[in-house]
């Protein structure tokens, strides 16, 4: 979200925090000797130097020693020190060891070991959308449920994206493997747009599925709002986990599969 804005954004912001009354005295940056102590102060410091339309919602430990993730809004998060004067927006990796062999000889067996390189960033990423995307309840989606479920995911769409209606033609065919879809609504051009009211028509009308099916056709429909509407707020959980288009397919397990995918290729990504 704020990749190419945060740089700059960083640097303008600080040399405006050095002159304002949130300046930190040398007691306050030298005091932590506890967990609690170094949330409070990473609070403060990287409160000074985050977008002005953001704010911290939570401070967690890391797997690497020493350093904690501090989300703001964005769904990859800052890497931290405990001290708070030191950052990384990036990714972040661990080495792990794993066994490549077993040998043994007359005085035993061995083992032989090997690197693994584990993403923890990408594990990050991950949980954060697994967590958003619980926000999301089933009653609030527009469901075609596989008669023999094996897969479900979640599709954001829109009803007047070209390979969100070629992924809604062979809705049955994903059904047949086994795949249901769940659809949340990501209308594209945004909110109070005129695709944004059809499909806010479409999650009010008492059969969704048949609203969402012939708005896909391309034909209009006589229908109404209501104040139960999931649109905006699936709209704004979508920007969180970093949609930026439609198709965009949203695992069980939090991965997100962007663009259109035919059954066969999704089928084979939820399978491997």
């Amino acid at each position: 979200m704020f990749k190419n804005y945060f740089v700059f954004t960083l640097l303008t912001y600080v040399s405006l925090s050095l002159v304002s009354q949130d300046l930190l005295d040398s007691e306050t940056l030298n005091r932590c000797k506890h967990e609690n102590c170094h949330k409070e102060q990473i609070e403060k410091i990287v409160s000074m130097i985050i977008p002005k339309e953001s704010s911290i919602e939570s401070i967690e430990k890391s797997a690497f020693p020493g350093i904690y993730k501090v989300y703001y809004g964005d769904l990859q998060p800052l890497y931290v020190s405990e001290d708070g004067m030191y950052f990384i927006y990036g990714q972040m990796f661990k080495i792990d060891m794993r066994v490549a062999g077993v040998s043994g000889d007359q005085y035993g067996t061995f083992k032989g070991y090997e690197p693994f390189i584990q993403n923890l960033t990408e594990k990050d990423e991950l949980e954060k959308r697994t967590l958003l995307m619980k926000e999301i309840k089933n009653s609030e989606l527009i469901s075609f449920e596989a008669e023999k479920e094996i897969y479900e995911v979640t599709v954001f769409t829109d009803v007047d994206c070209g390979y969100c209606r070629k992924l809604h033609n062979e809705i049955d065919e994903y059904n047949k493997i086994g795949i249901s879809i769940r659809y949340a609504a990501f209308p594209r051009s945004g909110l109070g747009t005129d695709t944004f009211n059809k499909m806010v028509g479409a999650w009010c009308s008492q059969d969704s599925k048949m609203a969402i099916s012939k708005l896909k056709e391309g034909k209009s429909l006589d229908l109404s709002f209501c104040d139960s509407q999931p649109v905006s707020k699936h709209y704004a959980i979508g920007k969180k986990i970093g949609i930026t288009g439609t198709p965009a397919i949203v695992t069980k397990s939090g991965a997100l599969l962007p663009g259109y995918l035919s059954p066969e290729d999704l089928y084979k990504k939820l399978k491997s």
